[in-house]
């Protein structure tokens, strides 16, 4: 099985935010694809939040955790929110096994995500 079979990216379609549909695996090994797909959403050059939505998603190895944080300070860096969407799981499990839900912006939807916005986050 290649990378490419064990993790998918594509770009959802809003003029509000940058939204990445993410389904697979993020492990080391998949992890180099998702960092591809995260430099260019961050580098589309507006304010607007990324939002990364992990829901498709089955596992979440701490490269991907390392990933996550990396680009969660980044884009706080640059003014903008990197919001993680995930309704549960593993992945809501491997974040808040490793208390990353007191760093990250994590959402069960782009719905509520993006109601961050008018609630002062």
């Amino acid at each position: 099985m290649s990378t490419s079979d064990l993790l998918t990216v594509e770009y959802g379609d809003r003029a509000d935010a940058v939204l990445l549909h993410v389904r697979g695996e993020i492990d080391m090994g998949t992890a180099p694809v998702l960092r591809g797909h995260l430099e260019d959403a961050v580098r589309r050059g507006t304010d607007a939040p990324v939002l990364l939505d992990l829901t498709g998603v089955g596992f979440l190895a701490s490269a991907g955790l390392a990933l996550l944080v990396e680009y969660h300070t980044r884009c706080r860096d640059e003014g903008r929110a990197l919001r993680v969407l995930t309704d549960g799981g593993a992945v809501l499990r491997a974040i808040q096994i490793s208390s990353l839900d007191h760093v990250l912006e994590v959402h069960p939807s782009v719905a509520e995500a993006m109601s961050a916005d008018h609630a002062g986050g």
